[in-house]
């Protein structure tokens, strides 16, 4: 990281993936740079790489995106998870990330909606005229999902595993009734080249 701070210099055009070993110095330094910190939690914690120093990143004004590169688990409710929850491990408190008034789940979202957004370059964000149309409802029958309102749909959906009905990328529907349009066409091309390779 000293190396990338002294020598090629960071800014916000730079994502860094993982990041988690950071002394207090070069943590500070890259929040201040403008880079996002490209974290992949659920991988981190399965290869034991190291837990990120969420706290003292974020509290620097550092910025987050959340991703994977993980073959054991892709979702991004349980990324967010581990990131609440391998801070809580190591500091042996509970909600390390929350804000001093208000929900764990919106801070974690929206940081890495944030960060995520300044990764990929996008300026624009939300439901307006020329946005993606990247969107995610919910399953509204989940039991999680009982008395939910306001932010406590967000901390359902990370922290009670709360289930996705549907997902629409640039506006084409991709996730229905909680199954990729395309599961049965994807699972029967693992099928064969599992097949092929064993």
């Amino acid at each position: 990281m000293e190396v990338l701070l002294d020598r090629i210099g960071l800014g916000e055009r730079w994502c860094l993936i993982h990041a988690t070993h950071l002394t207090g110095s070069e943590t500070r330094r890259l929040a201040a740079s403008g880079a996002v910190a490209g974290l992949c939690p659920v991988t981190e914690s399965n290869l034991g790489d190291g837990v990120f120093p969420a706290p003292a990143y974020l509290d620097a004004g550092g910025r987050i995106a959340i991703g994977t590169d993980s073959n054991v688990l892709i979702s991004a409710a349980q990324e967010l998870r581990a990131l609440e929850y391998n801070q809580r491990l190591v500091r042996r408190a509970r909600n390390v990330l929350a804000p001093p008034h208000g929900s764990t789940g919106r801070r974690l979202f929206d940081a890495a909606f944030a960060g995520g957004n300044r990764a990929l370059g996008l300026d624009r964000r939300g439901i307006a005229p020329g946005c993606l149309a990247d969107l995610v409802t919910l399953d509204a029958d989940d039991p999680a999902l009982i008395l939910a309102r306001g932010d406590g749909l967000l901390d359902a959906w990370i922290f009670a595993g709360a289930g996705i009905d549907g997902v629409w990328r640039a506006g084409r529907r991709i996730v229905a009734e909680g199954r990729h349009v395309g599961r049965q066409a994807i699972r029967t091309r693992y099928a064969q080249a599992l097949a092929r390779l064993l």
